[in-house]
Parts: structure tokens; sequence; C-alpha cells
């Protein structure tokens, strides 16, 4: 029987890196079967795997993939959740974290998959988000089912609420897939509210992404 005091809170770390790729990837996929990057460039869910790993082992901060991003849940030695957050702008050059995530995706994935991707760019232009300076960004989260109803999500969260508070955010933004019922409620559930949807008019969007439409929920800190 699960003993919440036996679950511990802490930062992720090379170590979790492993689980912290299936957590982007379980979350790219939105209960879906589609992952949404994996499908733009045209590479397999293993080779992705492959590179997200190797992106996370820069521990390059400031975008959604960083390891020093996340936060885990661990229970009797075992990583059983994680979720990833960060303040927008909140690194040396301050640099938006679309531009740090595009630089790892130059620098990792091959030439010809990249331009596989530049050439569905119209496809999905209408789902490129962009955040906020100075919010604080939550992205990715995943349980192991076995672990699911214990409230674990919601500690995270917690945990990167406290962190906002830390650095001065005033708001906390999310984006859900709108497609994406039981996240969405749960968004609502804790406080946040939709504050914009961005939508993708193509008629192919869906072959590559799971929804044609994001929802923007923000709350304040």
């Amino acid at each position: 029987m699960f003993n919440p005091e036996k679950l511990i809170i802490r930062p992720a770390s090379i170590r979790d890196i492993d689980f912290v790729v299936t957590t982007i990837i379980e979350a790219e996929k939105s209960s879906t079967d589609k992952i949404g990057p994996a499908n733009y460039f045209e590479i397999s869910e293993d080779d992705y795997r492959k590179y997200l790993h190797q992106m996370l082992e820069e521990e390059i901060d400031g975008c959604e993939i960083s390891i020093n991003n996340f936060v885990v849940a661990e229970y009797e030695g075992e990583t059983v959740a994680a979720r990833g957050g960060w303040l927008e702008g909140d690194n040396e050059e301050g640099l938006p974290s679309s531009m740090i995530k595009s630089n790892l995706f130059a620098y990792f994935l091959p030439t010809e998959n990249l331009l596989k991707g530049k050439n569905k760019y119209d496809i999905v232009k209408g789902l490129m988000i962009e955040r906020e300076m100075g919010t604080y960004q939550l992205e990715f989260s995943y349980t192991k089912p076995e672990f699911r109803g214990y409230h674990i999500m919601a500690m995270l969260d917690a945990y990167h609420i406290n962190k906002a508070k830390e650095k001065g955010a005033k708001k906390i933004q999310v984006h859900v897939s709108k497609g994406n019922a039981k996240a969405l409620k749960a968004r609502e559930r804790s406080g946040f509210h939709a504050v914009g949807y961005f939508t993708s008019d193509h008629p192919q969007v869906k072959e590559y992404y799971p929804d044609d439409t994001i929802v923007l929920f923000e709350r304040e800190v």
C-alpha cells in the first residue's frame, strides 16, 4: 500500500535523465500516439529518445529541455513522477526559451531531418506560442500509472509554485492540448484559467501533432 511519508520530492539529477525523457515523450503524446516533434522532423521514437537524452546531458538552462528545470518524486528509491518548470528568460543571455530549444535541436538533429521540419513549418506555425518573458512556465508532466491517484503531481506543482515565488514571477503559465480533457480539468482545479487559444487550420496538422489547438492557461503566483 502506498505510504505518502515515503515519498521524496527533489530536483532532478543526471541519474533521472531516462525518466525525464519518458516524461517529455508521454507529455508530448498528450494521451494520443503522436509525438509532435518526432513526427515533425520525421525521426523514430527511439531516435528522438536518444536526441533528448543528449540534450538533457548538456544541462543548458532556459528552456524545457533542461534536466535542471525538472522536479521528480521518488518512492522507495524509484523515480515515479516528474514535472518541468522554469522562469522564462532566466538565463545568462536573457534569451527566450524558443531560441535555446531551437539551437539544441539544430545542434543534435541531423541536417536532413531539420530540413524536413522546415518544410512543414506552415502546417504547425499556428501552434508555435511565444512564451511571455518573466513568467514561470510549467511544461511536461508524467506519473507512472501505478502511482496515479495519490496527488503526486499536485506536490510537484506546489514545488514549482514556491520556486516561482522565490524567483519573483507574478504568474505561471502552462499549455494544454484542447483535446486532452483530463489535463484541462486538472488545470482548472488547480486554479488556472484559459487566457488564449492557438490553432493551426492546416488540414494536415493532426497527422503530426495530437491536436490542432493549444490552450494557454495561467494563474497568479
